[in-house]
C-alpha cells in the first residue's frame, strides 16, 4: 500500500514540474514571437511612418492618412495602425492618424483614434487630450471639450501646453456664458504664465467679465 504522504508529494511535484512547463513554453513563445514576428514588424511599420509622416509634412493629408487606400505604394498612417497595431509606430500612428482625421473634418474618427493612442510622453498625452478638446468643440458637445481641456492643461504643468488649454477652456466656458469658471482658468494664466501669447487676450477677457459679474 502508497504510503498517502509519498502520493502527496507526487502530486505536488507533478503540479511544480507543470507549471514550470507553462513558464518555459511562455517565455520561448514571447522570444519567438519578438525576435521573429515582432521586431521584423516594428521594422516594416518604421519604413512604413517615415513614408507617411513625409506626406504629412508636404500639407497632403489624404496621402498620409490613406483610409481610402488611394493609389499609392504606402500604407499610411490608418493602414499601419490597421496592419501594425501593436508596434511602437503602429501606436504613434494613432496620433498622426487622429490629427488627420481632424484635419479631414472627421471628428469622430478623430476623438477615437486619439483615445487609442497610449502616451507616455507627458507632452504628447496634453497633445492628444487637447485634440480630443478641440474635437468635441467642434462637433458641438462642449462638456466633454471642457473635460478633456482641463485633463490636457493639468497633465504635467509647463509653459506650453498648460496655459493654451486654459486659454481654450477659459474661451470655451465664456461661450457658454460661464463666467466664473471661465475667469478662474484666465487667472490661472494672468497668474502663472505672464508670456503666453494670448495675454492680451487673456486681459481683454477679464475686463469683460469682471464687467459681467
Amino acid at each position: 500500500m502508497i504510503n498517502f504522504s509519498f502520493c502527496t508529494f507526487l502530486k505536488k511535484k507533478k503540479i511544480v514540474v507543470l507549471f514550470w512547463s507553462i513558464i518555459v513554453i511562455t517565455a520561448g513563445g514571447y522570444f519567438f514571437y519578438k525576435k521573429f514576428v515582432l521586431y521584423p514588424s516594428e521594422e516594416k511599420a518604421l519604413e512604413e511612418l517615415n513614408y507617411a509622416q513625409k506626406y504629412l509634412s508636404q500639407g497632403a493629408i489624404d496621402k498620409a492618412l490613406n483610409k481610402k487606400k488611394l493609389k499609392i505604394p504606402y500604407l499610411g498612417f490608418y493602414g499601419i495602425v490597421t496592419k501594425y497595431p501593436f508596434t511602437k509606430a503602429g501606436n504613434i500612428s494613432k496620433f498622426y492618424a487622429g490629427i488627420c482625421f481632424y484635419k479631414l473634418g472627421n471628428y469622430k474618427e478623430s476623438i477615437k483614434m486619439m483615445r487609442n493612442f497610449s502616451a507616455k510622453d507627458e507632452f504628447l498625452s496634453s497633445i492628444k487630450y487637447g485634440v480630443i478638446g478641440d474635437a468635441f468643440t467642434q462637433i458641438k458637445n462642449k462638456n466633454e471639450a471642457l473635460k478633456n481641456y482641463v485633463i490636457a492643461a493639468n497633465i504635467r504643468e509647463n509653459e506650453i501646453t498648460t496655459p493654451l488649454y486654459y486659454y481654450k477652456a477659459a474661451l470655451l466656458t465664456f461661450s457658454m456664458k460661464k463666467y466664473k469658471s471661465s475667469k478662474f482658468f484666465l487667472k490661472k494664466i494672468e497668474n502663472k504664465y505672464p508670456l503666453f501669447m494670448h495675454k492680451k487676450n487673456v486681459e481683454k477677457y477679464l475686463m469683460f467679465i469682471e464687467n459681467k459679474l
